[in-house]
């Protein structure tokens, strides 16, 4: 072939993919959208326009209709670059744009063609959409104009939208006064739960806290290729298997928290105990199931909390809303105050609710356990390993002395100090960590008290 019917061969081509280009954005999906919006708008004023009996506010209603269905169909955007965001979000969802739709209401029921909900409320007010966008809030993917990914659910898409209460996880990121904020409530609950049920013993917020598993500060930053797909498809949520209509619809770091919540862990993440894949054994996940303790709505506002736990955007200064430093309540007894220092620092999330019941601790030992047998079935053994506990501390109490129990808290108890009760089986993963760097010397004091005085009197009065 000559150099020139190659040249014209190109030329026909490109030809072709700009006629191809041009059909493609003319099918866009959010052009029936915008479209729609403006006839239903310009039916709205002209119905109004019928109803007026005052000729000059008919004249300006039917102005508003003209100028509706005059309208150009065109990508709408909302640029804010002080947090690194151009959402895209009006241009299918066109009552949220003020430009279009000044008073930002309209009487539509249906997305994406309704206004934003509670418009006149204060939270709303207090964010409009020219200084936040939406991502910032609802999260998703803002540059996306196709219903799935700008909703965030298409593959390698990490921050879908958040759904229900679990939005309010966005107020958490930007307000360290969330606790007291109108509107996010359900955050604030959850991280009194959290706090009640001890989660902070083993997973700290940025330091603060136990440091047996992960830190969560940035929890919602977590990468999903850290969470298998097998994982994910063992998360139960009421009873039920995560879809996968869409691969982020329901495979998110919102269901795998809550996963955690409403399943039992060791079901979510079940490891290799008894070492067919690996070298060596690897325990289950050592969380404790918190399904009977914790309720759904619980769980649910436990995740919303812990949603907002992210490092990933940079909130700038004059965004971030602080919060006055908080004060601890004071006692006038010792034990009053220990008991507060063993909520304070999460040893319930190992010891149990006011220390009544150690929680599980795999293949350590642990009551009710049947003695060591290599002829039991894989499976009875399994059960075994799952009977393993940490100690209940009204029971152990009474073996110390004051001052062992001050150091042996300092101190901690290493992973390698565990009792196993299959020998062969995997190093029971929980452990206490040495509290001596994070608990002052008079919180460790009346904690001890305090552990004291709950312990089980023997046969001799102790």
């Amino acid at each position: 072939m000559s150099y020139r019917k190659l040249f014209y061969v190109a030329n026909v081509l490109l030809l072709a993919v700009f006629v191809w280009a041009l059909v493609e954005d003319f099918r866009a999906e959010w052009r029936p959208y915008q479209a729609a919006y403006y006839r239903m708008a310009a039916e709205a004023q002209e119905k109004l326009a019928a109803a007026q009996t005052d000729p000059k506010k008919a004249a300006e209603h039917k102005a508003a209709a003209r100028a509706m269905r005059r309208s150009p169909v065109e990508i709408k955007q909302i640029i804010v670059g002080d947090l690194g965001r151009f959402d895209r979000c009006v241009t299918c969802h066109v009552g949220m744009d003020e430009y279009t739709n000044p008073s930002l209401k309209n009487d539509f029921t249906e997305n994406p063609y309704k206004a934003h909900p509670k418009i006149d409320e204060s939270l709303v007010k207090a964010h409009p959409f020219t200084k936040f966008g939406c991502t910032s809030c609802h999260s998703g993917q803002g540059l996306a104009t196709d219903k799935d990914a700008a909703h965030g659910w298409v593959k390698h898409w990490e921050k879908p939208m958040l759904k229900g209460v679990h939005i309010q996880g966005a107020c958490v990121k930007c307000h360290g006064d969330f606790e007291t904020l109108k509107g996010s409530e359900v955050a604030a609950r959850g991280k009194r739960l959290f706090q009640e049920h001890g989660c902070q013993g083993c997973h700290a917020i940025n330091g603060w806290g136990g440091a047996v598993s992960v830190d969560l500060g940035d929890v919602a930053d977590k990468p999903f290729e850290r969470i298998a797909g097998y994982n994910f498809k063992r998360v139960r949520i009421d009873g039920k298997e995560l879809p996968n209509e869409h691969h982020n619809s329901h495979w998110n770091i919102q269901n795998w928290i809550l996963g955690h919540l409403v399943n039992d862990p060791a079901y979510n993440t079940p490891n290799d105990p008894f070492a067919k894949l690996n070298a060596e054994p690897i325990p289950p996940s050592g969380m404790p199931d918190f399904s009977a303790e914790i309720s759904r709505a619980d769980s649910d506002a436990i995740t919303a909390y812990l949603t907002g736990m992210t490092k990933e955007e940079v909130i700038p200064r004059r965004y971030y809303v602080f919060a006055p430093a908080a004060r601890e309540p004071k006692f006038s007894q010792a034990k009053d105050h220990g008991r507060f220092v063993f909520q304070k620092y999460g040893c319930q999330g190992c010891h149990g609710l006011e220390a009544k019941e150690g929680r599980r601790r795999y293949n350590a030992l642990g009551p009710g356990q049947k003695p060591f047998d290599e002829t039991m079935t894989e499976e009875e053994i399994g059960r075994q390993m799952e009977l393993g506990r940490e100690p209940t501390l009204p029971d152990l109490m009474g073996t110390y002395t004051h001052e062992e129990l001050v150091k042996k808290i300092a101190s901690g108890v290493p992973a390698a100090d565990a009792k196993k009760w299959n020998p062969k089986g995997p190093m029971p993963m929980i452990y206490m960590p040495g509290w001596k760097d994070k608990i002052s010397p008079t919180e460790l004091n009346d904690l001890a008290t305090w552990l004291l005085s709950i312990a089980k009197e023997d046969d001799s009065g102790f």
